[in-house]
């Protein structure tokens, strides 16, 4: 798996997570915008969660369970993002700040292939 799509809870295009080849445990990850993404979800609190400031790559946990795949790594503003992606090429992401949780749809469109 090499790219997830993220989409906001409402289901509209925000963002794409790209992944650094070869899979392994540690990984490193960045956020693209995705081309379908409208200004208002980018100017959303999602769109200021997942795009903060620059573009950033972070170093990112990668792991195949039973269940599919999981991703998490912390952005430099410090939300802790979570992705879940199932056998079926969908998933689901949130970030947390403290209390403060936001989240929505996850697929990725290759699969988890690679």
């Amino acid at each position: 798996m090499n790219m997830i799509v993220l989409m906001t809870a409402a289901g509209a295009p925000l963002a794409m997570l790209g992944l650094s080849t070869p899979v392994a445990p540690e990984r490193n990850c960045i956020f693209m915008i995705h081309p379908q993404i409208t200004s208002a979800v980018f100017e959303s609190k999602e769109g200021k969660i997942v795009f903060p400031d620059r573009p950033t790559e972070y170093p990112c946990r990668y792991a195949r369970t039973k269940s599919g795949t999981e991703i998490a790594f912390t952005n430099q503003n410090d939300w802790r993002f979570e992705v879940r992606i199932g056998r079926g090429d969908e998933g689901s992401w949130k970030a947390r700040l403290d209390d403060d949780v936001v989240g929505g749809r996850a697929f990725s469109p290759f699969g988890d292939g690679k």
